[in-house]
């Protein structure tokens, strides 16, 4: 999934235990800036990607899509960095879904993973329909069902049934609360599902938003490989990561402006095959409102949906304006 998946769980635990959290985040972040400079985008060798965009006019494979099947979320957050915390209730049409991807299929050559999450993908009543469609139309691809983890026990047969049927993955966030690993882990074996583990997720990072867009954008971009750089399908248009797509969330909840995502901040799916990967592959206006200065870890915990769980600064209250440090 990852470079640091090769590193086993138990070790990464035990340097997390013993080296302060803002020293072992620093060293992934400059890993990553170094040495994982293909992203989430791509992963195709420059040379190739070259020949095959010149020579073969062949379609570039994208190496990572996410797809919200719904926005809103049954946990409370500190801080998500989708705003599933502060989202109003919202389900994915299927039918848009199906066209968008059928589209997608035209686009790119293939897809390496498809991430159907949220907010709670499982909270979605035609989640097994959503999986369904997404390996009817990327037969090769790696389907991964990003979850809580708090509904898995309570979910269908159908669901079960569509995930085995597809050879789908189950992406469990290992949250501080709801079923325990062990009561999971053996329903997936009951089931014939395979599920992996994220990394425990005692810690959250907040990447501040800049409400007054003072950032360097290339700067931004370049350190977000691997952070938020994960190219995000949303009604129609692709965007380069969660906060240029879903911003209206928060704009919406606090009555923010100036922090809108724009028209060049995402790209149509209509738009040609390369110049979609080019757009994917360079930073958008919006990254000058990313503040990796002030970047930090934090313990995970509930929201209490203050806005300074997203900005460096305070407010008012809830809905006022924010004030800058």
């Amino acid at each position: 999934m990852s470079i640091f998946s090769a590193i086993p769980a138990p070790l990464r635990r035990a340097v997390r235990a013993v080296l302060p959290a803002h020293f072992v985040d620093g060293v992934k972040d400059v890993i990553m800036r170094r040495f994982y400079v293909p992203g989430y985008v791509s992963r195709t060798d420059p040379l190739v990607f070259a020949f095959q965009r010149y020579v073969r006019h062949k379609p570039p494979r994208l190496h990572r899509l996410l797809f919200h099947v719904t926005d809103h979320c049954n946990l409370n957050c500190k801080g998500c960095t989708h705003f599933s915390n502060i989202s109003p209730q919202r389900f994915a049409d299927l039918d848009a879904y199906r066209a968008d991807m059928t589209r997608l299929t035209e686009v790119f050559s293939g897809i390496t993973e498809i991430f159907l999450l949220g907010g709670e993908p499982l909270l979605h009543p035609e989640i097994a329909s959503f999986i369904t469609t997404t390996r009817e139309l990327f037969p090769e691809s790696r389907i991964n069902v990003m979850t809580n983890g708090v509904k898995v026990p309570h979910m269908p047969d159908e669901f079960w049934e569509a995930m085995r049927t597809a050879g789908a993955w189950l992406l469990c966030d290992d949250y501080p609360a709801g079923p325990t690993r062990a009561e999971i882990d053996a329903l997936t074996r009951t089931q014939g599902v395979e599920i992996e583990w994220t990394d425990p997720r005692e810690e959250f990072f907040k990447l501040p938003i800049d409400i007054e867009g003072k950032q360097d954008a290339k700067a931004s971009f370049r350190s977000c490989r691997g952070v938020m750089n994960c190219p995000i399908l949303r009604d129609g248009r692709l965007y380069p990561c969660a906060y240029t797509a879903f911003i209206d969330i928060f704009t919406d909840r606090y009555g923010v402006e100036g922090v809108d995502a724009g028209e060049r901040d995402s790209i149509s799916v209509a738009d040609k095959p390369y110049s979609i990967m080019d757009f994917l592959m360079q930073p958008v206006p919006w990254c000058r409102h990313c503040d990796f200065e002030h970047k930090a870890s934090y313990e995970w915990g509930r929201s209490d949906r203050a806005i300074d769980e997203w900005v460096v600064g305070e407010c008012e209250d809830t809905t006022g304006p924010v004030t800058r440090v």
